[in-house]
């Protein structure tokens, strides 16, 4: 399988322009800067300002191996038959590229450092791309690297379609979590936050897992 070669050209483009503007601002980032921010938003601790960079370099490493997974998939054609692939490379991309700001945008006092934007920004993001890959996960075809890979779903091609539909419809639940919950961590606190995303998150996997191996048991008697 192919993905369009074109499509990584532009997000590598993307991503040369936003590593780019990261090195324009760091002469003016101070020598410590925030570098991590717990489950309510709230600033937790800082690192050296070349940590900016490092993070920077996160999309386009990403996207590289993005580029190559479906090389090294044995199923690999199956990617792009449906352009969910495609949609994913794009939107996780997009939104690292984003996510690498998170610094600067603390440090000049664009984005408070408490307050709990933090969390709504980035716990949003993730919840509308859980939403996203949901709605459109029961396109996926049978490989060994992207949808919900499970033994069962993988042995049965009946299996993987049921499989993607349910987890496209837990997907859309754990994003909606995701959303509901970035709004109320400062409310909710940090731990109880945490607890939370775990219990959907966890959840929403296990009964993937679960549902999966009925499906196969039921199909295979």
């Amino acid at each position: 399988m192919k993905t369009s070669n074109k499509l990584y050209w532009i997000l590598g483009a993307v991503c040369a322009l936003n590593f780019a503007g990261h090195l324009v601002c760091y002469p003016f980032l101070p020598e410590q800067v925030p570098v991590h921010w717990n489950f309510a938003g709230v600033v937790d601790d800082f690192g050296p300002k070349w940590s900016a960079l490092l993070l920077a370099l996160l999309p386009p490493a990403m996207l590289v191996l993005f580029r190559f997974l479906p090389s090294i998939d044995p199923k690999g054609k199956n990617y792009g038959q449906s352009g969910v692939w495609r949609g994913f490379v794009l939107g996780l991309t997009l939104f690292f590229c984003a996510f690498t700001w998170l610094v600067e945008l603390s440090v000049f006092g664009i984005l408070p450092q408490q307050g709990g934007f933090v969390s709504v920004l980035v716990g949003g993001g993730m919840g509308i791309l859980f939403i996203i890959l949901g709605n459109y996960m029961p396109r996926i075809r049978q490989n060994y690297m992207f949808g919900v890979r499970t033994p069962w779903a993988l042995a049965d091609e009946h299996t993987w379609n049921r499989t993607q539909r349910m987890g496209g419809i837990t997907f859309i639940v754990m994003g909606v979590s995701l959303l509901v919950l970035s709004l109320l961590a400062g409310l909710l606190g940090e731990m109880l936050t945490f607890v939370l995303i775990l219990v959907f998150l966890l959840g929403g996997l296990l009964w993937s897992f679960v549902y999966s191996y009925l499906v196969y048991t039921k199909r295979m008697k």
